[in-house]
């Protein structure tokens, strides 16, 4: 499966992480994975709530959950922003 290597920002901890996001994963689920390990990641400066969005760090929009993220038009050396 493709997967791309995405820049995600924490802005809650001013973090910067590399992360692999399969093309085919919904962004909904990829959210939900990314939040799990971004908390243990922080050792739990970062903590998930089902509030949890994924924006595009270019326009500041929040990605639709029902998209893959292939579909999203997430690719190698996107920025992303975890709130």
């Amino acid at each position: 499966m493709k997967k791309y290597l995405v820049d995600v920002y924490l802005p809650a901890l001013g973090s910067h992480y590399d992360v692999y996001l399969p093309a085919g994963k919904k962004i909904g689920e990829a959210v939900m994975l990314m939040a799990k390990i971004m908390e243990s990641l922080s050792g739990g400066g970062f903590v998930s709530k089902t509030e949890t969005v994924l924006l595009d760090a270019e326009d500041g929009k929040p990605l639709d959950y029902g998209l893959s993220v292939y579909d999203a038009g997430i690719r190698n050396s996107s920025r992303l922003i975890l709130i």
